[in-house]
């Protein structure tokens, strides 16, 4: 769990990246800059971002914060805590959603990012009460028996402006690889031969497959969907990332990054391709650095012969 400050800098929005964030940025104004106490119904501000392992879902949601210029948090589901269990040397999830959003009320807005949201597809207790927490957190409702981050009771009143504060000033959005879609759809797309053919995105019809119907309705219909990368898309974000990143190291990181895509894009590296590649870079530059050897000074004979020659110094 993480909560997001929103310093001021330069985003770096790769080209298959661009529509989905676009859309993203429009929805969140509409979810954050209007006021939503004047409706008369409540606004579903709940939203799903899918895409294959890499494609930079957690990326775009810190970049939504920057953009929109609110605190964010983010809660991995695998990390998530229950209330009433023994909190592994952390505090319970709920309690530090409750802390955020006090802490978040002088503000204009906020957004809560639930990252790995399919990891809680498979049926057991303790994933049957970490969706029913979901549930109330896409609600807007407060779980009962929640106490702060000190265990202290929390009292009605605090409790009445939390909900006020998630109803009227918060996005929600959950980000989800549903890899085995993905892989599923490619496999069906190639049939028994190697092909460059788009992967088919997921639907809501797949993602009911995986996750329950009642989770999935809580999220708006509206679906954010991140593409798998092709092979163009990876020599675009080379090159896009390129002019980003210090002279010392951006022709060697041009010159890896464009070699190697072929076993990226087989391994589906996605986004953290770049992160390998400019690695690599500083590496090989480093270790030429190191291996590198001097010319040899000339013997004093050569010396000799160039002193002796007027107008010729050897410093």
């Amino acid at each position: 769990m993480s909560e997001t400050t929103t310093p001021n800098h330069k985003s770096i929005i790769l080209p298959f990246q661009r529509a989905v964030f676009s859309r993203l940025c429009a929805i969140a104004r509409g979810c954050l800059n209007v006021d939503r106490t004047t409706l008369g119904i409540k606004l579903r501000a709940c939203f799903l971002l899918i895409g294959p392992s890499g494609s930079g879902k957690t990326f775009l949601a810190r970049e939504l914060l920057n953009e929109m210029q609110v605190s964010g948090l983010t809660v991995a589901v695998s990390d998530w805590i229950l209330l009433g269990t023994a909190n592994r040397g952390g505090s319970a999830t709920w309690p530090a959603i409750f802390d955020f959003v006090e802490r978040s009320m002088h503000k204009h807005g906020a957004i809560i990012y639930i990252d790995e949201l399919d990891k809680c597809s498979h049926d057991s207790n303790w994933n049957a009460f970490l969706r029913s927490e979901i549930f109330s957190l896409c609600d807007c409702r407060i779980p009962l028996g929640i106490n702060d981050l000190d265990g202290e009771a929390v009292s009605q009143s605090r409790i009445d402006k939390v909900r006020d504060f998630l109803e009227n000033k918060t996005m929600i959005l959950a980000g989800a690889a549903f890899q085995g879609i993905w892989d599923n759809n490619a496999r069906s797309t190639m049939g028994f031969l190697q092909s460059n053919s788009p992967v088919d995105p997921p639907e809501l019809t797949d993602l009911a497959k995986t996750l329950p119907l009642e989770l999935i309705n809580r999220f708006s219909s509206e679906i954010f969907i991140l593409p798998e990368l092709t092979e163009a898309d990876y020599h675009l974000m080379v090159e896009t990332v390129a002019g980003q990143i210090p002279e010392i190291w951006c022709k060697k990181f041009l010159e890896l990054g464009h070699a190697k895509i072929a076993k990226a894009v087989r391994h589906k590296k996605g986004a953290r391709y770049m992160e390998e590649i400019l690695l690599s870079a500083i590496v090989s530059e480093r270790a030429s650095l190191a291996n590198f050897v001097p010319s040899p000074a000339p013997s004093e004979h050569i010396r000799k012969n160039i002193t002796d020659e007027p107008g010729l110094h050897l410093f």
